[in-house]
């Protein structure tokens, strides 16, 4: 329903709430990546830090990182790929010069955006880190798309580049901070989504033309000029927030104090890929038989039928 009580982005009489108030967020850092990466963030609050987190062992926080970095970049290409459809789709339209106009801006700044956030990326990975961190890259890539995504259509080109420089500065300041606190965010979902999306959404404000926002919405204002259109953004971003935050806490909290959120520490050693769906062991070490069959009767899982009980 348009007007159920979580559809808070719509009034009563159906229009758009965040549109009605002038908020710009063409193809989502806002109604889309903000409100994920905020969401994911209270859950990271509420399920707390994997086991071994907050310590300094190296060979257990190594078991914490991702084991496929192939894969993760096969991900992050599909992901930039179909982003230029989900960018330029947001024009709605393929038909005449000034849709078709407006959809090559959106794949042009994209396409900056991203490859400006991902050098800029690698470049602090390399002087602060000593070396090109993939995954971490990886990331920076996303950053810039989120980052780009509200502006894509409003922004001039030169533009995009410094939107997708800020946006690796904010991801990584985000990435930083989220740690030093003790959340847990295994694959820097907030960061990326959440940190970047408020940014992506508040760029609109900054770096909007008064000419991009006529050609890609049909209407003329001078908010821009006025500093109202910053405003209007950061009202929508705080909208975006509390809605989420309030929403996903009634989510995650009670079924943490129900005990439904997490595994056991056994199974979480042994791995849910494990005690959950039957993979073998991959690591190079030898595992208790003991101890595999304790996680998998914690976890409900039968080796006659192959699946949990």
């Amino acid at each position: 329903s348009k007007t159920g009580f979580l559809s808070p982005f719509y009034e009563e009489n159906g229009q758009r709430f965040l549109r009605a108030n002038g908020v710009i967020d063409f193809a989502g850092s806002g109604v889309v990546h903000m409100t994920g990466g905020f969401c994911g963030l209270i859950g990271a609050i509420a399920i707390g830090a994997r086991n071994g987190f907050l310590g300094h062992v190296e060979n257990v926080q190594a078991q914490l990182k991702g084991a496929n970095e192939v894969l993760c970049s096969l991900g992050v290409s599909i992901l930039w790929t179909g982003w230029y459809g989900f960018n330029c789709g947001s024009t709605l339209q393929a038909g005449g010069e000034n849709r078709v106009f407006v959809a090559s801006r959106v794949a042009i700044t994209t396409t900056i955006a991203a490859a400006a956030s991902i050098g800029a990326t690698s470049i602090y990975s390399r002087v602060f880190k000593g070396c090109f961190d993939l995954t971490f890259c990886l990331n920076g890539a996303l950053a810039g798309l989120v980052s780009i995504t509200a502006s894509c259509a409003v922004v001039e080109v030169w533009s995009s580049f410094v939107i997708g420089v800020v946006g690796s500065c904010v991801y990584i300041a985000a990435a930083l901070l989220i740690r030093y606190c003790g959340v847990d965010d295994p694959l820097n979902a907030f960061p990326v989504h959440g940190a970047c999306g408020t940014w992506g959404l508040l760029a609109v404000g900054i770096f909007a033309t008064r000419s991009n926002i006529r050609r890609a919405y049909g209407f003329d204002n001078d908010a821009m000029a006025t500093g109202n259109q910053f405003r209007n953004q950061a009202i929508g971003a705080l909208c975006i927030i509390a809605w989420v935050a309030s929403t996903a806490s009634l989510l995650f909290f009670p079924l943490r104090l129900c005990g439904l959120l997490r595994v056991s520490l056994n199974v979480e050693k042994l791995g849910l890929d494990v005690a959950e769906h039957g993979v073998p062991w991959r690591n190079k070490v030898q595992i208790v038989d003991l101890k595999m069959e304790e996680a998998r009767k914690e976890s409900g899982y039968d080796d006659d039928r192959r699946g949990p009980r």
